[in-house]
């Protein structure tokens, strides 16, 4: 049998923007209708889960795991937990793997406390524009380290189902889906199952808290009537849409969030069979989680036109400017400067203490001369706006972006001059003295190549950074 411990720290991830209606006629959203989350043009499954991972990845403890669970993961053949891998600058001898599916979600949260893997579940999902579920799907990310302060587990029990509920071709964007009323019913018996011996062997007969997490709305709210939910994380999913591979690992953040030490839950997941976690929460809960609280992540997002999000998508093909296709990146290079390219890491000059970005020999500021100058990461620090690019010109969907200059504070130096695309803001919304902080996004893709650098997005210090 497993050794099973818990979670030590937890984060979740949402994007700065939500959809709340799908009319191209411009028909007003239904209130208390569904609103999904929606990742910006420059985000996928693989910059969701740096997001999510890196305020974790600091305060984790080490491990030799790194797992990633999605169902879209930006490369086939390719493992895309390495590009996270490198993102975060963890140690090389520290495997990265990816785990894929609509049960990935929970296969993922049951390594972390079975095997100590540090685990990211990011998933987006995009529906065929106009589909009657369009809304009821998102994007959206959350990670978990290994542990007891955030949660116990007290149980676990799980049942493989092979049903043929929702699935895609190779090749394919857009799920295919069977009448969902024939699938809840193998999906409901098989989570109930799963539950009740959860329960059972962890002595328990009712849980304070309920999260239920399936890509079956009918199954979904049948399993919280049968186990007495709230309805707290049916609520959270009508704000968010149900984030494929990340569903469970989101709403179980967000409980989380709520819940105070010694209460319970049960954490279900239906999808593909069912798995059920039976969890204490911790002492040290309020303490474990790394970033800001869902909630708060909720009401802070820009609600999107809905045909924004169609040329986002790539749903709607319009017509970009007369210039050249951003060139595709090679591999040799993205090797060579993986310090810069990945980790953000400037040149630390031993003179003057200043920051030369992109790292080379000669110092940007004194111009003193080191063959193997120390470096250091810009990316979890504060930069101010010193200067402001408007590109009209732009090859990404958008009519225009943002390109800043801005300084770079590093305690122990002089700091360093960093330049980059600004994202999740208005390019006319930019100031000088504006503060931002890196973010690893997708620059744009070329030649079946992804090319992902870091851009600056506005930041405000909170008491959860």
């Amino acid at each position: 049998m497993p050794t099973y411990s818990g979670i030590g720290a937890y984060a979740a991830y949402l994007p700065a923007y939500a959809l709340a209606g799908n009319s191209l006629e411009g028909a007003a959203p239904r209130r208390g209708g569904p609103i999904r989350s929606v990742a910006a043009f420059d985000e996928d499954a693989v910059t969701m889960a740096v997001e999510a991972l890196r305020d974790l990845a600091a305060r984790a403890p080490g491990g030799d795991r790194l797992v990633l669970a999605t169902t879209s993961a930006p490369y086939d053949g390719k493992t895309s937990a390495g590009i996270v891998h490198a993102a975060l600058g963890l140690a090389p001898g520290v495997a990265a793997v990816d785990l894929h599916g609509d049960r990935a979600g929970a296969t993922a949260l049951d390594l972390v406390m079975r095997t100590g893997a540090l685990a990211a579940v990011s998933d987006m999902r995009t529906p065929r524009s106009g589909a009657p579920d369009e809304l009821a799907h998102g994007d959206a990310a959350a990670a978990f380290a290994p542990g007891d302060g955030a949660a116990v587990v007290l149980a676990h029990a799980g049942q493989t189902v092979e049903v043929l509920d929702r699935w895609r071709l190779p090749g394919e964007r857009h799920e295919h889906v069977w009448d969902e009323r024939f699938t809840a019913s193998v999906l409901v018996a098989a989570a109930k199952d799963a539950a009740r011996r959860a329960l059972a062997d962890a002595g328990l007969e009712s849980v304070d808290h309920v999260v239920v997490a399936s890509p079956n709305a009918r199954a979904a709210a049948t399993l919280r009537r049968a186990f007495g939910g709230s309805g707290a994380d049916a609520e959270v999913e009508r704000l968010t849409g149900h984030t494929g591979a990340a569903h469970l690992g989101l709403l179980l953040a967000a409980t989380l969030d709520a819940a105070e030490p010694g209460q319970t839950i049960l954490a279900l997941s239906a999808a593909e069979g069912a798995d059920a976690f039976v969890l204490r929460v911790g002492d040290g809960v309020r303490a474990a989680r790394a970033g800001r609280p869902v909630r708060e992540q909720l009401a802070a997002r820009e609600h999107l036109a809905y045909g924004r999000y169609l040329r986002w998508r790539g749903l709607l093909e319009v017509q970009g400017p007369a210039r050249p296709a951003a060139p595709a990146p090679a591999a040799p290079p993205m090797y060579r400067r993986a310090a810069w390219k990945y980790r953000l890491e400037g040149a630390h000059c031993g003179s003057c203490g200043g920051i030369t970005t992109p790292p080379g020999k000669a110092c940007a500021a004194c111009g003193d001369v080191a063959e193997q100058p120390r470096t250091v990461s810009l990316r979890d620090q504060v930069a101010t706006v010193v200067s402001v690019t408007r590109d009209r010109l732009t090859t990404m969907p958008e009519a225009e972006v943002a390109i800043v200059v801005a300084d770079v504070a590093v305690e122990g130096s002089r700091g360093g001059r960093l330049t980059a695309y600004a994202t999740d803001v208005a390019p006319g919304a930019i100031t000088v003295g504006m503060t931002m902080r890196p973010t690893f996004r997708r620059l744009w893709s070329t030649d079946a190549i992804h090319n992902y650098f870091w851009k600056l997005r506005p930041w405000k210090a909170t008491n959860d950074d």
